[in-house]
């Protein structure tokens, strides 16, 4: 298996596709397998790299307690092991945090910005209900079978459970091949929860597209909103009959808006 060093930390990552270089970051307790909606589909037009986030899978935990900036220093070091000075940046979730971290600090290094489901942190975000949010902390402090059905309420829209249980039936299997151990998933609930870049998102000068679900109950699509409001000339971006899952649900409708927005980016 592919991996590459990343300030002494052991990296895995695939690369698919040719072009110009597109960088995908998952979200909490996620990994590289999990973007099995989008991968085939965005490779057609781009060199897509997706990895597995530090102490996630079959990456390295460096020990410590983890920050969204450390992540975001990460991503830099794969793409200077890879050799890529430029790529477009796409984030989910958690991925979505570090991404933003990405764009502030290391503004030569990108030449567009995705953002899904995602929030700029600190006390000017939008919350979701305490039911979601204790669902989600039950299936990160337990991590068991049980807790993570549980939790697939906080994670799809309630059409897509009830009408094509297939959908977060296949996630599920995805999850199990390489599950997360309970103690990096607090150490990266941690380092979520200590993301702040609201007053920082005026200084991202890529061009972004922001892209969030209707229905997302864990990250409520007026996050999406704050951030194409503060990321200045960000474009919005609402899926509808989605979820947090939105790339899984609809999957058709966010490659192609994803697709429409890189290749705009691309022409200029």
């Amino acid at each position: 298996m592919p991996h590459r060093q990343s300030d002494g930390l052991n990296i895995y990552y695939e690369v698919h596709g040719q072009g110009t270089p597109l960088v995908m970051i998952r979200g909490l307790g996620s990994n590289a397998d999990h973007w099995y909606a989008q991968t085939a589909a965005l490779a057609q037009y781009f060199k897509v790299i997706i990895f597995d986030n530090r102490g996630i899978a079959r990456t390295d935990d460096p020990g410590g307690d983890y920050t969204v900036p450390a992540m975001a220093a990460d991503t830099v070091g794969l793409m200077d092991a890879l050799e890529l000075q430029k790529a477009y940046v796409m984030g989910l979730s958690m991925g979505g945090m570090i991404a933003q971290e990405f764009a502030i600090n290391y503004p030569d290094r990108i030449k567009g910005l995705v953002l899904v489901c995602t929030h700029c942190g600190g006390t000017e975000k939008v919350e979701p209900s305490p039911e979601v949010t204790e669902l989600f902390k039950g299936m990160i402090l337990e991590n068991t079978t049980e807790a993570k059905v549980k939790a697939a309420t906080t994670l799809f829209d309630r059409h897509t459970l009830i009408n094509s249980p297939e959908i977060p039936a296949y996630y599920s299997e995805v999850s199990l091949k390489n599950p997360a151990k309970t103690e990096i998933l607090i150490k990266q609930w941690h380092a979520v929860s200590q993301h702040d870049t609201f007053d920082r998102l005026q200084r991202i000068t890529a061009p972004t597209l922001v892209v969030t679900g209707s229905e997302d109950l864990l990250i409520p699509p007026g996050n999406s909103r704050i951030l194409a409001e503060r990321i200045p000339n960000a474009e919005l971006k609402v899926i509808p009959h989605a979820g947090h899952q939105v790339l899984i649900e609809q999957a058709a409708a966010c490659n192609e808006a994803i697709l429409d927005f890189l290749k705009r980016c691309e022409a200029h």
